[in-house]
């Protein structure tokens, strides 16, 4: 505790109801000095630095329990983040030592680091280093199950990306062949709960061993796809992305919206929209991926996928739905139900845009690029594109070039977040990552459109400037 008089008083009432407890203000900051078995936290005087903190203690040689006390918003929030209890500085006798002696009871499992496992291990302090590990892993092949998946249960979710240190594991030659096949399924795509159920190891024998190399190093948890260094990777942190961004975008529109067409659009042009976002969000196309938190929205956006379909290819329905949409018209955040002057004035602009745009007056198709926004603000091929040329407006003036790509890049990926592929826009997406160095990305999203429309002329010129097999 940071506060004497909040210490003492502490200290006093712990060792009333039977621990042995002393205040050290010098270590309300983090580890100074000794450790301790348990070690209780000022959340208060934290704040945002709790889980900090607490893993700082975890990495102590002590490897301590912890408990935080407090009752600021900023410590109820980042408890959680901390993994660790949170108390009322007014708890109870007994809801203090519950609480002590269940961060004692757990302090070997409260923290996926090697420390911690060396102390689970029982195996005495060491550094981390390759003539460690045998010994290590050895150990941890026999450790009692509830260790590993105390550990591992705060990282359920998160997914598993091997670390250059793996490579290191296997030229120690340390590894069961069963492991080694266990392990090659550590791309970064699978979380941990998924990955205990691979290879021909059981289950526990699983989280044994993910636990021991997440420890060392040779493992990384993370909440999120730690990076797009792989074709999977990309194609898992796109799908999260988009399913983010569609739950979001679409909270309060229509089916028209659901489908992105408009309300002249015909049975053939439902139909149509309708295999698109399929391509992308159907039940079949997502239980590929291992979405992790994120697979309680596949079932409610396809639902909304299909309750529009359904609606817009009935005739009457559809006609009941445009009076509910009329009845309902200010509280609906709609891109595409738009008076049909508008649309058609917006694709007209669109037309000139791309034809002055490819005859190399960029400012003249900026002009109307920009006046098909207007009239339809919010439509991906029309953003995207205006942004391609407003890219090349900023270049011819003196603007970094690979500055105003990433700007405009980011505009784009905006518009396109949770939307059915767009190959047109992609194309314009595409442009601007390769006009930013990213030929990587180019390349991706030029593939995504070449898959909707392998004709579309200017992706087929793309891809050749860009080296790409089709």
């Amino acid at each position: 505790m940071a506060d004497v008089g909040s210490g003492v008083q502490l200290e006093e009432a712990l060792n009333r109801i039977g621990f042995d407890a002393k205040w050290d203000g010098s270590q309300a900051d983090g580890p100074r000095g000794a450790g301790s078995e348990l070690v209780v936290l000022d959340a208060d005087h934290l704040g945002k630095r709790l889980a900090s903190v607490a893993n700082a203690w975890r990495d102590h040689p002590s490897v301590p329990g912890l408990v935080a006390i407090g009752t600021s918003a900023a410590a109820r929030e980042q408890a959680p983040h901390a993994r660790v209890t949170l108390l009322s500085p007014s708890a109870s006798p007994s809801t203090i030592t519950n609480a002590l002696r269940e961060a004692a009871k757990l302090r070997l499992a409260a923290g996926v680091r090697w420390p911690v496992m060396r102390a689970a291990l029982k195996l005495p302090p060491a550094d981390n280093e390759p003539s460690a590990w045998p010994a290590t892993l050895l150990h941890a092949r026999n450790v009692e199950i509830d260790i590993p998946r105390s550990a591992l249960r705060w990282h359920a979710m998160h997914y598993v990306t091997a670390t250059d240190v793996l490579e290191q594991v296997r030229e120690e030659r340390i590894l069961t062949v069963p492991e080694l096949e266990t392990i090659e399924f550590a791309d970064g795509t699978l979380t941990v709960q998924s990955l205990v159920s691979c290879g021909t190891l059981d289950p526990a024998q699983n989280a044994r061993l993910v636990w021991a190399l997440a420890s060392l190093g040779a493992l990384d948890l993370t909440p999120e796809v730690r990076d797009v260094a792989t074709a999977p990777r990309r194609a898992l942190a796109e799908i999260r992305a988009n399913l983010r961004a569609r739950t979001k975008k679409l909270a309060s529109s229509t089916h028209y919206d659901v489908l992105e067409i408009t309300p002249l659009a015909e049975y053939p042009d439902i139909e149509n929209a309708y295999q698109l976002v399929g391509a992308r969000y159907s039940p079949q196309v997502l239980a590929k991926v291992d979405l992790a938190e994120l697979e309680a929205l596949t079932g409610p956006i396809w639902q909304q996928i299909e309750d529009a379909r359904s609606t817009l290819v009935d005739d009457a329905a559809r006609g009941k739905y445009g009076d509910w949409m009329r009845a309902n018209k200010a509280a609906l955040d709609t891109v595409w139900v738009i008076d049909p002057n508008a649309a058609k004035a917006a694709a007209d602009a669109f037309v000139r845009g791309q034809r002055t745009l490819g005859e190399g007056d960029a400012h003249r198709a900026m002009s109307d690029l920009a006046m098909a926004c207007r009239h339809q603000p919010g439509h991906p091929e029309y953003e995207a594109n205006l942004a391609w040329a407003r890219f090349r407006v900023q270049v011819a003036a003196g603007k970094d070039q690979r500055e105003a790509a990433a700007r405009e890049r980011t505009v784009v990926e905006d518009v396109l977040a949770g939307r059915r592929p767009w190959p047109r826009a992609l194309v314009a997406l595409a442009l601007l990552c390769a006009a930013g160095g990213d030929a990587d990305a180019a390349r991706w999203h030029l593939r995504t459109a070449l898959i909707v429309d392998p004709q579309l002329p200017a992706a087929v010129a793309l891809a050749q400037r860009l080296g790409m097999r089709r």
